[in-house]
Order: C-alpha cells, then sequence, then structure tokens
C-alpha cells in the first residue's frame, strides 16, 4: 500500500489565475503528486464552472508529464483567499499508474488503488436527485471500466450545494443519501460502508470523489465507534425531508465512522466526517469550543487503543480537515486544534453542516503501525 504525504498551501487575493499559479509555484515534489484539491469562494455557478476551468488550465500548464487528480471545492478558506491541499506519493514508493480521464488506478504489486477527482454532473443546476443519480452512474461506470466491483469503495467525500435546503418536502442532504442507497444497493458491503463525508459547498452542485481498492491479504474493515450509532442505522427522527418511493422512508446515510485499509504491519485509517454526536443525537450548545471538543474526543476514541481491534505501536494523524460553519468561529477551532493536535496537517474551510444545530464536522485520516 503506497504511502502517502499531505500538504496544505495557501495564497493571498490576487485575479484568480494568478492564485492558481502562486499555490503550484509553493508545491516542492511536483513528480510525486497525485491530487490537489482547491478551495475557494466563487460568487456564483457560472463563476464556480469558469474558476475550475482556469485551474484545469494552470495544472496541465504546470504538469506536462503527468497531471494530478483535481477537483474544486466551493468552500471559503479561513487563511487566504484560494488553498490547496496537496497529496503527493513518498518518493520511496515504486508503482505503476494508469490514468483516465479524471481518474487514476495505482498498482504497487500488492493491491490496486483507483482514486477520482471530483466527479460532477452534466448540470449543476439540475434538482439533486438528478445530478447525483449521473454522478453515480459515472462512478459506476469508472469502476467497471477498470474491473472494481462497487464494494471496493473504502473512502467517498460528498459535496452538496445549500446541503440543509428544503425544496417543498425534499432537503438536498436527504434526496442525496436517497440516491446513495439505490447505488449502493446493487451490491453486497460484507466489509462495510465506506467512510464518507457529506458536506455543504456554497456552489458547484453535487460533486463526488472516491477511494477503492483491490489486493490479496490487504487489510480491509469498517471501524465503528460506541459512542456514537453507525449513521447507516440512524432512526426517521434524526433524519429530515420526503420518504423515498421504493424504500417508503428516509434513507439513512450510509457509510461508516471509519474504514481501515492497510497491511499487517501499516494501516490506514479512513476517519468519517465527525461532529459533536453521541448516539445519534446532537451536542446541542451553541458553544463551537465544546463542540470541537465533543468531536475530537469521537475521533480520538475511534482510533484508540481501547476501540482499535488490533495492537500497535504508534497512531498518527496525518491529514485533518476541519469544516466550520461560522466563519467568526474559526479561530476558536483553529487556536483549540493548534493547542491539541500540532503534529498534524491541517485545512480549515466555511462550510454549512448537515444539520442545524451543529457548528462544525471533521475528517481526518490517521496512520497505525502495528505491533507484529
Amino acid at each position: 500500500m503506497l504511502r502517502k504525504n499531505y500538504s496544505v498551501y495557501t495564497t493571498e487575493e490576487y485575479p484568480f489565475e494568478q492564485m492558481c499559479q502562486s499555490l503550484l509555484s509553493q508545491i516542492d515534489n511536483e513528480h510525486n503528486v497525485l491530487k490537489i484539491v482547491f478551495f475557494g469562494s466563487p460568487q456564483n455557478n457560472e463563476e464556480y464552472l469558469t474558476q475550475f476551468q482556469t485551474i484545469r488550465c494552470c495544472i496541465k500548464a504546470h504538469f506536462p508529464e503527468q497531471t494530478p487528480l483535481i477537483h474544486y471545492v466551493s468552500q471559503k478558506p479561513f487563511i487566504g483567499m484560494l488553498n490547496a491541499e496537496v497529496v503527493c506519493i513518498d518518493s520511496t514508493e515504486n508503482y505503476t499508474a494508469t490514468c483516465g480521464e479524471d481518474y487514476m488506478v495505482l498498482d504497487d504489486g500488492i493491491c490496486r488503488e483507483l482514486i477520482t477527482g471530483g466527479i460532477l454532473p452534466p448540470d449543476i443546476s439540475a434538482p439533486v436527485t438528478v445530478q447525483s443519480d449521473a454522478v453515480f452512474t459515472r462512478i459506476e461506470n469508472i469502476l467497471i471500466q477498470e474491473n472494481f466491483p462497487i464494494n471496493s469503495i473504502v473512502r467517498q467525500w460528498n459535496y452538496i450545494e445549500n446541503i440543509s435546503m428544503f425544496d417543498g418536502e425534499h432537503q438536498n442532504y436527504q434526496d442525496f443519501n436517497d440516491s446513495r442507497s439505490h447505488f449502493y444497493e446493487k451490491t453486497v458491503w460484507s466489509s462495510g460502508y465506506p467512510a464518507a463525508t457529506g458536506i455543504g459547498t456554497n456552489h458547484g452542485g453535487v460533486m463526488v470523489e472516491i477511494i477503492a481498492f483491490q489486493g490479496k491479504g490487504l487489510v480491509d474493515w469498517s471501524l465503528d465507534n460506541p459512542l456514537q450509532i453507525a449513521a447507516h442505522r440512524y432512526s426517521q427522527c434524526v433524519l429530515l425531508g420526503a420518504t423515498d418511493s421504493k424504500f417508503k422512508n428516509r434513507t439513512t446515510p450510509k457509510f461508516e465512522r471509519a474504514r481501515v485499509v492497510g497491511t499487517p504491519e501499516r494501516q490506514i485509517v479512513y476517519i468519517s466526517g465527525t461532529a459533536a454526536i453521541r448516539g445519534e443525537k446532537s451536542f446541542i450548545a451553541n458553544d463551537v469550543t465544546k463542540q470541537t471538543i465533543i468531536t475530537m474526543e469521537n475521533i480520538d476514541y475511534l482510533i484508540s487503543k481501547s476501540n482499535y481491534p488490533v495492537n500497535s505501536i504508534s497512531r498518527t494523524y496525518k491529514m485533518l480537515r476541519v469544516y466550520v460553519k461560522n466563519p467568526s468561529q474559526m479561530e476558536m477551532v483553529r487556536n483549540y486544534m493548534k493547542a491539541n493536535y500540532p503534529e498534524a496537517t491541517k485545512i480549515y474551510v466555511c462550510a454549512d453542516i448537515c444539520r442545524d444545530e451543529l457548528l462544525l464536522e471533521i475528517e481526518g485520516i490517521a496512520e497505525i503501525n502495528l505491533v507484529v
């Protein structure tokens, strides 16, 4: 399983193309760049698409030999006007890469890893169900083309414009969940659902990104958290919106609290978007620091020796992405994370959360080195 490194770059406000070039000029190890996630603040969907095209052009010019995967997320960064979260493959790794239009397959001789960029629908102004169905159809076609089953997906990011907004009885997030449930129904999830984040964006419609794995002898299992009910077992009382016509209820968010992938010696934990929820109920006090503490308690316990089923010699957060609803509260969250998790690479962006009472959400990637 390939080792990856994570970095975050920021830039001050310039014309958009100049900001892209400023970010790209800061990247050191250009030959091993796998993926770049850009975070910015377009004013509308038309500007989002224009800026995304500018990013594509800058990427192609900067990486003439092998273009990294990219996506553009309409979430305002806390620092600077445009941020780049960069994933690089460790320079010591040996692998082959096969590139598609918006995905890449990596093969290190032990496992195959399929990674996509941000998959968008043809029309980002269409109803959420139409967009979601189109995105999942594209993902299914990629998986079929590369001989990956649907249940090989281990990590999924779901970006939903105006996630908590209602159109009559229909909530955007619930409509997305119903579409995902229909897609997931095509297979059996014997190792558990993927880890996932469902997060709001200001613009950009519905966009999904996935990671899938295949390999003999590969460690691959889901990780539950006794502090929280698994999201796919939520009761109807915490779900909002119209019922699905086929399932006759509001379908649950189909993800695990984490998914573990790796070898007997080293494992990567993909930590789902996590908030201040215990059981299935939100911590409702309007206190962002307390919500941050509860959220990180949930994440810490998830990978703790008390919960992780295998003895380990070290646990390291490789990357933490912090979504904060209110820009005015970002500094308080950042101060807490800086004081208590100084070693982890972190990025902070403003985003709407799927429940009105939740003030932030945090996701992560952890590395577990095991006693063998």
